[in-house]
């Protein structure tokens, strides 16, 4: 699969939440979510563009995998997710993960409140989140099945970015920003 993002820094997420039930869009629910990622001491992840981790979603745990980013204005990149039965299954495959070499670089904790669109949108998600030690953001983003999809479910976004008075995009992960901001 191909997620493809679009991200920004906001103000006020209850100004956002309000534009978005506007919209018709639809609450999923709130979950507060913990990102542990993983980096190979011998090839900078950051470097190679890429990602591991493994995250915890209340009671739900996936490891996934990011590859590099392959778009200038948007995060679109391939995206893996393996979903792990219980906080047992993610605790052995974060022994996995240390047992081939990675070492845990940080946890990126965030409140996360996603939004599914009307059903002329039902294919876009609206995550608004509250991360720890670095701001409030919302993300708008559309997982596609091949390449052919990309570039309409990128202009789908940027539309919807429009209409919702976004603006600032930014490409950089939640990860970055929370290293920066602790180097700060």
């Amino acid at each position: 699969m191909i997620e493809v993002e679009l991200k920004f820094p906001v103000s006020s997420l209850d100004e956002i939440r309000r534009q978005l039930h506007a919209m018709g869009a639809t609450s999923k629910g709130v979950s507060v979510q913990t990102d542990e990622y993983f980096n190979d001491p011998k090839r900078d992840y950051a470097e190679l563009d890429l990602a591991v981790r493994i995250r915890r979603s209340d009671e739900c745990f996936w490891l996934t995998f990011k590859g590099p980013n392959l778009d200038s204005a948007a995060k679109i990149r391939e995206e893996i997710e393996v979903p792990l039965e219980n906080a047992e299954a993610a605790e052995q495959m974060q022994g996995v993960l240390t047992g081939m070499g990675l070492v845990s670089v940080a946890k990126v904790i965030k409140r996360r409140e996603e939004f599914v669109g009307r059903t002329d949108l039902s294919d876009v998600h609206f995550c608004l989140d509250d991360v720890a030690e670095v701001g409030g953001f919302i993300e708008l983003e559309s997982v596609v099945q091949s390449q052919k999809d990309v570039e309409p479910a990128k202009l789908k976004l940027f539309a919807l970015a429009d209409q919702l008075g976004l603006s600032g995009s930014t490409r950089t992960s939640y990860l970055e920003m929370l290293l920066d901001a602790r180097e700060s």
